[in-house]
């Protein structure tokens, strides 16, 4: 009867870990593969643009969708898990502030600049600025990640200071959604294939993840 119940533990860690490492595949793999549908197959983007521009719009969302799943690991207790995939979270966020910082000069998001004509000596000049809405979506998307990682760390004393934290951390990542995409949520034929921008499925998670949290602060 014990080495019943020990193989009967063991099976049953094994499929944990496994489910485990699969939830970790689907918060990086479906981002991804959404993207690719609604980039490179129904709004024509060219496949070049895969390792950089396309990787980063998943990018973003997994690091959302990693925190929801966080929440969720959380409220059940599992905080060595949740833990682990707030980390996760905290990896494709700077990853994506990197690649992010890496497209900014290179024009790949032109709806966040604004030109400015200058005529001089019968020449006309461009000059390419950030709008006051990129300067709100970059500021509270830096926001964002600092609050990341002030959490990640540990630097807060108290359940308290953290919650707030986290409440920030929350508010930061809606508004750097809603400066960045809230144009096009309105307008879905203007949507590729009919398929919602990237930064309103995010949006929708970060919504998910307040009332999780909030569940999880009143548990306690």
């Amino acid at each position: 009867m014990p080495l019943i119940h020990l193989f009967r533990a063991g099976a049953e860690i094994k499929h944990f870990h496994w489910s485990y490492v699969a939830k970790k595949i689907f918060i990086l793999l479906l981002p991804l593969v959404y993207a690719v549908v609604r980039y490179n197959l129904a709004a024509g983007v060219s496949w070049s643009q895969l390792p950089l521009y396309i990787l980063n719009k998943a990018l973003s969302m997994s690091s959302v969708l990693a925190l929801l799943f966080a929440a969720r690991e959380g409220l059940k207790g599992r905080r060595e898990q949740a833990r682990d995939l707030a980390k996760m979270a905290l990896h494709c966020a700077l990853l994506h502030v990197l690649l992010t910082l890496i497209l900014l000069p290179a024009g790949y998001y032109p709806k966040l600049s604004q030109v400015l004509l200058t005529s001089g000596g019968g020449q006309v000049l461009q000059m390419a600025s950030f709008s006051t809405v990129a300067n709100l979506a970059l500021f509270f998307g830096l926001l964002c990640a600092y609050l990341f990682f002030v959490i990640s760390a540990g630097y807060f004393a108290g359940m308290l200071q953290k919650r707030l934290l986290q409440y920030l951390q929350i508010c930061a990542l809606a508004y750097h959604l809603l400066f960045l995409g809230a144009y096009s949520w309105f307008t879905p034929t203007s949507w590729p294939g009919y398929l919602p921008p990237v930064t309103l499925l995010s949006f929708i998670c970060v919504l998910l993840l307040a009332f999780l949290l909030q569940k999880g602060w009143q548990k306690r």
